[in-house]
């Protein structure tokens, strides 16, 4: 008996994961999605600041730099891949709640 509820809670999250995975690709990549508004919303702000883009660049370099470091440095497992796995489900819950509500992702 707990090795079946051990198969259908592994079902659950697999498929709540795939769920999540779906409705955010779903959203990012369909026309007129997250990442066709953002680049466009980037791709306006650096050409009417492109000052701004040199120092974010730049940040974005030092602060991955920093974490790299720290991660190598203490060599120890971090609950972040945890925190993504759950972010997914939660993704998940809500891409199959609004299937159901209101017909579509």
């Amino acid at each position: 008996m707990k090795q079946i509820l051990e198969y259908l809670q592994s079902f659950a999250v697999i498929g709540l994961v795939l769920a999540g995975i779906g409705g955010l690709s779903y959203h990012m990549f369909k026309e007129d999605g997250w990442i066709e508004n953002i680049l466009g919303d980037i791709w306006d702000i650096s050409v009417q600041y492109p000052l701004i883009v040199v120092p974010t660049i730049v940040g974005a370099i030092v602060l991955g730099k920093m974490w790299r470091d720290n991660r190598l440095a203490h060599g120890r497992t971090s609950k972040l891949p945890d925190l993504f796995i759950y972010g997914l489900m939660a993704a998940g819950v809500f891409f199959i709640g609004r299937l159901f509500i209101y017909g579509s992702f």
